[in-house]
């Protein structure tokens, strides 16, 4: 029987950008590049915490084509793949989960929390879809810390750190590099940019301009079903979805967010970061973030 244990995670660095092992391969980030990508493959790619598993979902169902409530009950990572991850259920010696997608019937549906430049090479060149969600960085950091003080692998780290760390990170893991360099590419014919602030104000209307980006005719009832299960109390009563409700995840990744009444699908807010950043953070935070998007059309809503 294959070693299921999780060990604790060693970071390292790949093309200059660092990454944690487990989750992430070394072995799948190496085959990256050289991707066979076919013209129907979905890459749904976010900066983590920015509304990647609400994506995932989106397109998943989206893609399905009908039983959408028995599709919604399949964990949403196996519909929808991590990339460059291991594979967590076969031990240290699985081969990675992209080796394992090459031979995945299509359409392939794929997550990736890569940057815009180590995404396969066929897919910059306009192959396939990418749907590349975004978030106002300020409830990403907010998100980032409470999944720190819930996953297993994770550092939890005390807030202040937390905020250090997410504005000093390496430039190939920066914020302030990875969002805008996938705003510039808003235009291609094969990325479809989206806002978590724009799916909170109207979620059907983002599930009907994702299904037109995939070329799914979708009838209004089906849209509407779609919808329905896509909502945040769906999605967090949902253990397809919300993995700290999943006993299996629970147990590999998530005892210590039990422990500490964290879920995985927290709270979904808009401007939750009120709640975290002292007068003196946001004064910072906000020079340092005009600083970075100076010459960049790029704005985000604070509020719901």
């Amino acid at each position: 029987m294959a070693d299921t244990s999780i060990v604790t995670s060693t970071p390292f660095y790949f093309q200059g950008a660092w990454f944690l092992c487990p989750p992430v391969s070394p072995r799948g980030l190496e085959q990256v590049e050289s991707f066979e990508v076919r013209d129907d493959d979905v890459f749904v790619s976010a900066f983590k915490k920015s509304g990647t598993t609400w994506t995932q979902q989106i397109v998943s169902l989206v893609t399905s084509g009908s039983n959408f409530n028995e599709v919604s009950k399949i964990p949403v990572y196996k519909r929808v793949p991590y990339m460059e991850r291991m594979d967590l259920s076969g031990g240290p010696d699985a081969p990675p989960i992209i080796s394992l997608l090459k031979d995945r019937p299509s359409p392939r549906l794929m997550k990736t929390h890569l940057p815009y430049k180590m995404l396969p090479r066929q897919a910059r060149e306009g192959k396939g879809k990418i749907v590349y969600c975004t978030r106002n960085p300020k409830d990403v950091v907010v998100s980032v810390h409470n999944m720190s003080l819930m996953h297993d692998l994770h550092h939890p780290s005390p807030w202040e750190e937390t905020l250090d760390n997410f504005i000093s990170q390496p430039p190939q893991n920066s914020w302030w590099n990875v969002i805008p360099e996938y705003w510039s590419h808003r235009d291609d014919g094969n990325l479809l940019f989206i806002k978590y602030e724009d799916m909170k104000k109207d979620l059907r209307g983002h599930v009907v301009k994702i299904a037109e980006f995939l070329g799914r005719n979708l009838t209004a009832e089906q849209i509407d079903e779609v919808t329905a299960n896509c909502t945040f109390t769906a999605m967090k009563e949902n253990p397809a979805t919300n993995m700290s409700r999943d006993p299996l995840m629970q147990e590999k990744l998530f005892k210590r967010g039990k422990e500490k009444g964290i879920e995985f699908v927290r709270k979904g807010k808009v401007g939750d970061w009120r709640n975290w950043f002292s007068p003196q953070q946001l004064e910072k935070f906000e020079a340092f973030h005009k600083e970075k998007m100076a010459g960049i059309d790029l704005t985000f809503e604070d509020e719901e």
